[in-house]
């Protein structure tokens, strides 16, 4: 994600007021004055609710009660609701701004510390520069709120209202987890926050780590739109519905998931190699590590600078994990960046530093993150394949895949009236011309059987027993005593049929 240096001449488009912080980086762009009474109560009426549930204090248990249902006489929990024009909402300190089946705003907990103030400028540097992007964008947070002791903060768009059913799921739903948890990882959020209950906007009370609230525009945002803005921002790749063939020939095809295959195998391998490697206190041991780096070389002089900064970026990765600390975009970007420059200083061979940009980068921190937690494969670092192969295009590939396949595509490129095609007409009928004759024989075999045995014993045979001689169905017994010209005597026991 590329951050604009410098701020805009002209304010913000939808800017709620055109405040000097608006213009500043430095407050990520956010407007530092705080909500009045006339916008929270422009929130109130874009959530379109007449009562909110809500919680005075973090216990959750005590923003329920228990009631006695007067069917079943069992007891039940309801929850605690507050009119939205009651003074008792504003002792509320929690609020569910979403239901399961209902939302009209996204809400995104960051839970990055910055400093004690609870103003703008006291977020978190990375969540600043993000904050700032989303600003620049035209994309930034209808509402801010942060706490004046940590730093921390949520952030509040205003979306079109989204609805689900019973079951609690929808298309626009899922929609909503996507686009929440795409932001989220932008601003590397909390992945343990519920999106039910949230910091209260609407909080009077006098707790001194309450959220300070400070409303910035009421536009509301296409979600569609939004998810594709953000995805842009943070290099990643659009997934649209129903996409097409990417690729102009089978060969290419083919070329494309050969090439995927190699680099995912090759990377495969720098992971196992660098499993060896996690102890931190063997480094001091170790003479072949510069700076903490082992450079992997091409040949001599010459360093492998990518592969290099790929596995210790993926070693680092994995101290992480293993000393319990979060494994954020910002750390492994640091490893990956540290043993690029140890490698470019060691063997450079003359060669200009190409560090791929932060796009790249970020790309690359999401793949070392796959290897250490999931061991996902995402898009490799600087691949020049394309993107993974739709179901379409996986099925072409089984398909071309086979010699068969191969072979029949070539024949069938023929005219109609070719060899080919006339030579495989006369096998289709030489072949609908057996099954027809073996189907005629097996009826006179049938009306045969009935016949000899009524001349041999005096009395018919039920049709049991010629569907079990002849391992047929009991409609084709029928049509070969028809065509023969057979009829069974009636009145006969259904056994003996």
């Amino acid at each position: 994600m590329i951050i604009p240096n410098n701020a805009p001449a002209t304010p913000i488009a939808g800017s709620r007021v055109n405040t000097p912080s608006r213009l500043r980086p430095g407050c990520a762009g956010l407007d530092d004055t705080p909500a009045s009474t006339v916008d929270r109560d422009k929130l109130l009426a874009h959530l379109g609710r007449t009562a909110l549930h809500g919680s005075i204090s973090r216990n959750f248990k005590g923003a329920y009660r228990l009631v006695v249902d007067k069917e079943t006489g069992k007891k039940r929990s309801v929850p605690n609701l507050y009119r939205i024009d009651s003074e008792k909402l504003g002792r509320c300190e929690y609020v569910m701004l979403t239901s399961k089946q209902y939302a009209s705003v996204m809400v995104i907990d960051v839970d990055q510390r910055g400093k004690a103030g609870g103003h703008p400028e006291n977020l978190n540097s990375y969540v600043k520069g993000v904050i700032w992007a989303l600003v620049q964008h035209g994309i930034g947070p209808a509402w801010a709120g942060i706490n004046p002791i940590s730093g921390k903060a949520q952030f509040i768009w205003l979306i079109d209202p989204v609805y689900a059913g019973k079951n609690h799921t929808s298309r626009n739903m899922e929609l909503l987890k996507a686009t929440s948890h795409e932001l989220g990882e932008l601003l590397d959020h909390d992945p343990h926050f519920a999106h039910r209950f949230s910091r209260s906007p609407f909080y009077t009370g006098k707790s001194p780590e309450a959220y300070r609230w400070y409303c910035q525009h009421d536009r509301v945002i296409r979600l569609q739109d939004f998810l594709r803005q953000v995805r842009e921002m943070a290099g990643q790749s659009q997934h649209v519905k129903n996409k097409r063939q990417q690729f102009n020939s089978g060969r290419e095809l083919i070329n494309a998931v050969k090439t995927r295959r190699e680099e995912a195998q090759a990377f495969k391998a720098l992971a196992d190699d660098v499993e060896n490697e996690i102890n931190a206190e063997l480094d001091q041991y170790d003479p072949e590590l510069i700076d903490g780096v082992r450079v992997r070389w091409i040949s001599q002089g010459v360093a492998a600078r990518d592969e290099t900064a790929f596995s210790h970026a993926l070693k680092i990765g994995h101290r992480l994990r293993k000393a319990g600390k979060r494994l954020t975009d910002a750390a492994i970007i640091d490893a990956y960046e540290h043993a690029y420059n140890v490698a470019q200083q060691q063997g450079s061979a003359g060669r200009d530093s190409e560090m791929p940009p932060m796009r790249d980068r970020q790309t690359m921190a999401r793949r070392v993150r796959g290897y250490v937690t999931q061991s996902k494969t995402n898009t490799s670092l600087n691949s020049s394949a394309p993107g993974r192969a739709t179901s379409s295009e996986r099925k072409a590939l089984a398909t071309m895949g086979r010699k068969g396949g191969q072979k029949s595509a070539q024949r069938w490129k023929t005219d109609r009236d070719g060899e080919y095609a006339q030579t495989a007409r006369k096998n289709l009928q030489r072949a609908n011309s057996r099954r027809a004759a073996k189907s005629r024989v097996s009826k006179r075999d049938i009306a045969n059987y009935f016949e000899s045995t009524f001349i041999d014993t005096g009395t018919w045979p039920t049709s049991a027993e010629a569907m079990k001689e002849f391992s047929v169905s009991r409609p084709t017994v029928s049509r070969a005593l028809k065509e023969a010209g057979i009829a069974l005597p009636r009145g006969r026991r259904t056994s003996q049929k």
